[in-house]
């Protein structure tokens, strides 16, 4: 659900040509000669072969040219001698160009030998992902000022309407951030999902990347298009330092779902300080109220937290479920243990006509049927046992 998609296309794309060493070959022996010297940087062999007319811009088995395979490996000199003979710094290089793979790498020399050679600075892969993208999603800052140079688009959208600032955001990556900030990155910009820098920076995790998006004032108010903000981001992912830094900031919109995550994920000193920060006991996520998300992540220290807040133990959601159903059908003995000492009803049926002892037998878990059932007869014996309904 948190997945920042947009950007882990532009991360799991760029970069992807890689020559396939272990492959046999296939192509002509002098393309695979002139490739391995393209990678090596043996200008020798390629000024050899240039002399002798051989196919500069043939792909090799990893579909990429002897310019493509220079570029991933930083062969500045290479490339010069390759543009300068004719070969195509646009040619395809395994769904990529040349210049977005030098980007991704960071050889800053190679992409100033590409943007001499007239390669596009803004030329953009199927997914929509440009050079300045690349670099940015391997924090690869040199490459970046580069490329600003040379004129990219700092604001330049993929197909999923991610910006090269998103994907350093995501990434964590302060330095490419701070370079693209510097080259006039518009904090305020959205993917499709509604998501801006700030809130990828909160999954990203990286306090320093979202200290200097703050700083250079991104809105940290602004919610996605499900209502999530960069506090409900960064809850979900167990970033308390971040969540501080964004309450620090005045944000807080939010906390009633962002205590909810962090109760779900069984963060409870983050869900101590957002319960004293102002978030409500009644906060909720998905239908499931706050015990039934602690039971239901087998999470002891945050059941007890939010019973020691005054949550009744008893509470039930729209459907009538508790968190002891919840934790019965998991089949989490010492959860289930743990309620009835609280005083867990094990009686209460939801809308269905469903009981804790109910679901636990559905689960097949008999450690929870044997437990509700020892129960029951102790309460019987002691008087104290509600009739079963």
């Amino acid at each position: 659900m948190f997945a920042a998609v947009a950007v882990v296309l532009i991360v799991a794309r760029c970069g992807a040509a890689q020559p396939e060493a272990d492959a046999t070959p296939r192509a002509p022996e002098s393309v695979v000669r002139l490739q391995q010297a393209a990678m090596n940087g043996d200008l020798t062999q390629v000024n050899a072969a240039i002399a002798a007319h051989d196919a500069l811009d043939a792909p090799g088995d990893s579909r990429m040219t002897a310019l493509g395979i220079a570029a991933l490996y930083g062969r500045a000199d290479v490339i010069r001698a390759l543009a300068g003979a004719g070969a195509s710094v646009a040619a395809d290089q395994d769904g990529e160009s040349a210049l977005a793979v030098a980007a991704h790498e960071g050889h800053v020399a190679a992409v100033e030998a590409l943007l001499a050679a007239g390669a596009q600075v803004n030329v953009s892969d199927k997914d929509g992902i440009t050079p300045l993208m690349a670099a940015a999603a391997s924090n690869r800052a040199g490459a970046i000022r580069v490329l600003l140079g040379g004129r990219a688009d700092v604001n330049a959208v993929n197909r999923d309407g991610a910006t090269a600032l998103i994907a350093a955001a995501y990434g964590g990556h302060a330095q490419a951030v701070e370079a693209l900030l510097a080259g006039g990155a518009d904090t305020a910009m959205r993917d499709r999902a509604g998501r801006t820098a700030l809130m990828a920076s909160a999954l990203g995790g990286n306090p320093a990347v979202t200290r200097l998006l703050l700083d250079r004032k991104a809105d940290p108010q602004l919610e996605d298009n499900n209502g999530m903000n960069a506090l409900v981001y960064a809850a979900s992912t167990g970033q308390d330092d971040i969540v501080s830094m964004l309450q620090k900031a005045g944000v807080r919109n939010g906390s009633d779902m962002a205590l909810a995550f962090a109760v779900r994920g069984c963060r409870v000193p983050l869900a101590t300080s957002l319960l004293s920060s102002g978030a409500s006991l009644d906060a909720e996520l998905g239908g499931d109220h706050l015990l039934i998300l602690a039971a239901g992540a087998n999470c002891a220290p945050a059941v007890n937290l939010l019973l020691s807040k005054g949550l009744n133990v008893n509470k039930a959601n729209d459907e009538g479920m508790t968190a002891l159903m919840r934790a019965a059908g998991e089949g989490f003995t010492e959860m289930v243990s743990l309620l009835l000492a609280k005083g867990a009803d094990m009686e209460l049926q939801n809308k269905n006509n469903q009981s804790a002892w109910l679901f636990a037998a559905m689960g097949n878990h008999t450690e929870v049927v044997d437990l509700l059932r020892a129960d029951r007869e102790a309460r019987q014996k002691k008087g104290t046992a509600p009739q079963p309904r």
